[in-house]
């Protein structure tokens, strides 16, 4: 049997996919890639955990980029581990780096965490077993934060920063606005599933949107732009309650 099975959400072709080539550069060989093109990240990668082999199952975007090492040390901690975070990092020197960036890394020193990043991560196939899959409901945006959620009821997450990947953030400040805005329209879905009624819903929203830590604190160029993605996501927010309103549509 395969030792690993890497999943990859992704709507481009395969020479296009710059995460493959960041794997065959490893020396680890004893894998396969799932890469899957359904619509959602959340249909696409419960596709893979349908199609993989290997009861060892990785998750990365189809532009994350795993350094030397990344899966041989991912096969070692899944001996122990049954749910695996890793160091994710901005690799430019531009605005998005550091500040902006810093949910992204949990630090220089191993130790179990509340959450993971689609981009880098693990899950052994005994705990989806228990807890069910990715959330289609959740098709892009916090829905990490959901499964989460759900695996810590049955299992730790490990988090280990030699588990290195590259993923850029954004690519501008309007790329990062709009990435704000999208996951946040997600929000309220969550919010939801843990049982948040919409009037706390609306007051969250409005309590972020006025917090003054989120427009001062930081050097003004960083603080101008994370005010700025303070307010597209509250504008996400917004939209996602009125869709939650308007109810399904065919």
């Amino acid at each position: 049997m395969t030792d690993i099975s890497v999943i990859i959400p992704t709507l481009k072709p395969r020479d296009e996919v710059e995460c493959i080539d960041h794997l065959e550069s490893n020396s680890f060989s004893d894998y396969e890639v799932c890469l899957q093109s359904e619509p959602t990240a959340t249909s696409a990668r419960n596709a893979g955990i349908e199609r993989a082999e290997s009861d060892k199952l990785v998750f990365l975007d189809d532009d994350s980029r795993p350094r030397e090492g990344y899966l041989a040390r991912m096969s070692e901690l899944f001996e122990t581990e049954t749910a695996v975070a890793g160091r994710t990092v901005h690799p430019r020197d531009d605005i998005f780096a550091g500040n902006l960036t810093k949910h992204y890394d949990f630090g220089d020193e191993p130790r179990y965490v509340t959450r993971f990043w689609g981009c880098n991560m693990g899950v052994r196939r005994a705990v989806f077993d228990e807890v069910g899959g990715w959330d289609e409901e959740i098709p892009w945006g916090h829905e990490e934060l959901e499964l989460a959620e759900r695996v810590l009821r049955v299992s730790p997450i490990y988090y280990d920063p030699d588990l290195v990947v590259d993923h850029v953030y954004a690519d501008s400040v309007s790329d990062y606005l709009t990435k704000t805005y999208r996951q946040e329209v997600e929000r309220p879905c969550l919010w939801a599933k843990q049982g948040r009624s919409e009037r706390e819903q609306w007051l969250m929203i409005l309590a972020d949107a006025v917090t003054p830590t989120n427009y001062i604190g930081l050097p003004l160029r960083s603080g101008l732009i994370h005010g700025a993605g303070t307010l597209a996501g509250a504008a996400g927010r917004v939209r996602g309650m009125r869709r939650q309103d308007a109810g399904p549509t065919d």
